[in-house]
């Protein structure tokens, strides 16, 4: 997804979430730009010790082992990112859920009980702020007998997360102009490539894949925003309904753009579940977003085009 740029960048690999990170940063000396980039890393590091699932002591590690009506305080960092996972679960109908495992496993669960399932409905875990900081509450569901709390899995979500962290060290470092990006499914830019006010704005990024788009560009340029592709070109159908636990059906791939990479990174995950025609809608409700989707014949379908040149 992401192109090489022209000009002088200067690119800083890291490894961290099972991915290679780099960062590329152009408007600075090399140096400067480093010891920025060695900062943007240690968030993302420090991200992954409280949100990856395979380790017992992290903040999810945690919350996974807890028993239904258990309430454990958690950090700001692990709030963000849960309070963004229910907000898109709910947005896009389920869709996108972090939790789909359990709730499945439950006896006679079905499909993930929808947001307005009734008065007494109560999600399966809940964020919210305590006076000193924030917690989750896991909720005792009507189906649930047997003592299981929650599965959650930030697969599709901790990397934009930590994208917009390190998006934020960089701002603080006072770094214009860059590029972040996880494994080259999800990227965040601000500036440009070129690294000054009279050059051409954003960083150039490739849409589309492999598929053949007849009419549409597949170049972009990506400028304080994200962008996030998921597909089966790579990894095959390895994305799961959670409706259904199965493969997820709607499209061969997907690209979601938000000005957040934690949303971009849900929402093209959500997209590859969506029909076409639920996605267009999304679009058509969320201003600040554009998505392109390669239905299950091979064709593509753009939706807020407008928004793909910064």
């Amino acid at each position: 997804m992401v192109l090489p740029p022209q000009g002088a960048v200067h690119r800083f690999p890291h490894q961290a979430m099972g991915t290679f990170y780099e960062a590329l940063i152009s408007g600075c000396d090399e140096e400067y730009a480093r010891q920025a980039a060695q900062a943007a890393f240690r968030e993302v590091d420090h991200l992954e010790t409280l949100l990856s699932r395979f380790n017992p002591a992290s903040e999810i590690g945690q919350i996974n082992l807890l028993s239904p009506g258990a309430v454990i305080k958690i950090g700001w960092e692990a709030y963000e990112c849960l309070a963004a996972a229910e907000r898109v679960r709910i947005d896009t109908g389920g869709a996108f859920n972090i939790n789909f495992r359990a709730e499945k496993a439950q006896p006679d669960s079905g499909s993930a009980v929808p947001e307005d399932a009734g008065a007494g409905f109560r999600p399966a875990f809940e964020v919210f702020p305590v006076t000193d900081g924030f917690a989750v509450r896991i909720n005792r569901r009507p189906f649930e007998d047997h003592g299981r709390g929650v599965d959650l899995d930030l697969g599709g979500i901790g990397k934009g997360c930590a994208l917009d962290r390190a998006a934020a060290v960089l701002t603080d470092w006072s770094v214009d102009h860059f590029l972040v990006h996880a494994g080259t499914s999800t990227a965040l830019a601000a500036g440009s490539a070129a690294g000054g006010p009279g050059d051409e704005l954003g960083w150039p990024v490739g849409i589309g894949g492999t598929w053949a788009l007849p009419g549409l560009d597949k170049r972009a340029r990506l400028r304080n925003r994200a962008l996030s592709g998921s597909g089966t070109e790579v990894k095959g159908a390895h994305i799961k309904d959670p409706g259904t636990c199965g493969a997820a059906a709607a499209h061969l791939a997907a690209w979601a753009s938000h000005p957040q990479a934690v949303m971009a990174d849900a929402l093209s995950t959500a997209f590859m579940v969506m029909p076409t025609g639920e996605v267009e809608r999304y679009c058509r409700e969320h201003a600040d977003i554009w998505a392109l989707v390669i239905t299950p014949d091979a064709h593509g379908r753009l939706f807020n085009a407008h928004l793909l040149s910064p």
